[in-house]
């Protein structure tokens, strides 16, 4: 066990260059992904879809009467 401090130092280099490796690797590998545009009419096609649901469950169901 004369070199016990050398193999610790061995050791901590070795994880030391694995983890920077590993890190180089996430970067190269994730591209920045471009945001998707907002589809307004799409958008407003499901608000009044759901709008349309609200109303008729207003009217088939009204307050008070659906016991």
């Amino acid at each position: 066990m004369k070199d016990s401090k050398g193999i610790t130092a061995a050791i901590s280099a070795a994880v030391a260059a694995y983890l920077e490796e590993e890190q180089a690797a996430q970067g190269a590998a994730a591209p920045a992904q471009a945001v998707p545009a907002l589809n307004l009419w799409g958008s407003f096609g499901r608000q009044e879809i759901m709008r349309m649901r609200m109303l008729w469950q207003l009217r088939i169901v009204p307050l008070g009467r659906g016991k």
